[in-house]
């Protein structure tokens, strides 16, 4: 049998409305002449007004080219073919998460700052979904995926990828924009927090495949402490805290940029801060007696900087 499948978008479901089949994923109207050229071989079920086809070959033929070009580190090739698996089976963790992986990898060779961020936010966002969309009836094969996930976050932290792309000064392979904190080190730190956060979800909804992934887990918590120690900024606040991109840190970075470095004297205890808090957190920053010290001084902090009217949004460290 034959059915039509989108030019567009690729999607195998297209709703008859009156004289035109419409595309339910992207909205593509097509005329009734225009969907018989778009009809392709394949098993399809008919049911109501909604027309599908088994894609199955489709996904197994592109997952094969992917996983290719993955191999070959051909990271263009590599996004290309896990979209496509995308479009045709929106919900496969794999092609979630590699199709935004081989998007950040590819931005690690560009000069574009703003296309590397926007490509690492997009992956961080990518990874909090794969425990949505984990298989329960394939459970463990599912987990092997996650934990081969694991793997490759490692070896992107640890080949050392990470060189300069922009003038600047440059310190323990930290990306700088001229005169401005790390910028890569920060966002792999929220990758690294988000998949630690995915996994766990993981653990806790499908108990079975623990053994497979606790490991996963102490690896990328070891990684992120190392990203803490070098990520460029507010070093004890964010061990205390966890994350270089939460409510209490935003603050104490706004404040940072916006009174401690309109100063000259502000500046130098930056500096200061900078060339002593990094061992303090290496040596120290894992420690529940290190964090406990520091956290009720930086909570009344915080506090009274927000009573103050500094914001605890989001925040992009400013260069000064």
């Amino acid at each position: 049998m034959k059915a039509i499948i989108c030019e567009l978008c690729g999607s195998n479901e297209l709703i008859k409305k009156e004289d035109y089949f419409v595309c339910s994923f992207c909205g593509t109207k097509y005329t009734l002449e225009q969907a018989r050229k778009l009809m392709i071989d394949g098993p399809v079920d008919v049911s109501g007004s909604t027309i599908k086809v088994d894609n199955s070959a489709f996904v197994e033929k592109y997952l094969a080219n992917a996983r290719r070009a993955k191999m070959k580190e051909d990271w263009e090739e590599t996004e290309k073919y896990y979209n496509m698996v995308e479009q045709n089976a929106p919900q496969n963790i794999e092609a979630v998460f590699y199709s935004s992986y081989a998007k950040a990898r590819k931005t690690l060779q560009e000069r574009d700052l703003e296309k590397r961020k926007a490509a690492f936010n997009v992956f961080a966002n990518s990874i909090s979904v794969v425990d949505d969309y984990f298989n329960k009836a394939d459970a463990v094969a599912q987990a092997n995926m996650v934990k081969q996930m694991s793997k490759d976050l490692l070896d992107m932290y640890n080949k050392q990828i990470i060189t300069p792309a922009i003038t600047g000064n440059n310190q323990n392979g930290d990306i700088y924009e001229a005169g401005t904190y790390p910028i890569t080190k920060p966002l792999l730190k929220r990758t690294c927090d988000n998949f630690i956060e995915s996994v766990e979800h993981i653990i806790r909804d499908n108990e079975n495949v623990a053994g497979i992934l606790t490991q996963c887990i102490n690896e990328q918590k070891e990684v992120g402490q190392r990203l803490v120690v070098s990520g460029g900024g507010c070093y004890v606040a964010t061990a205390v805290y966890g994350s270089y991109d939460c409510p209490q840190v935003w603050t104490l970075r706004r404040y940072r940029d916006y009174t401690l470095a309109e100063s000259w004297y502000g500046r130098a205890f930056i500096h200061t801060y900078y060339a002593i808090s990094p061992t303090l957190v290496k040596w120290f920053g894992h420690t529940e007696w290190f964090k406990n010290m520091w956290k009720g001084s930086l909570d009344r902090m915080v506090a009274n900087l927000n009573a103050e009217g500094v914001e605890d949004t989001p925040y992009e460290d400013r260069a000064w």
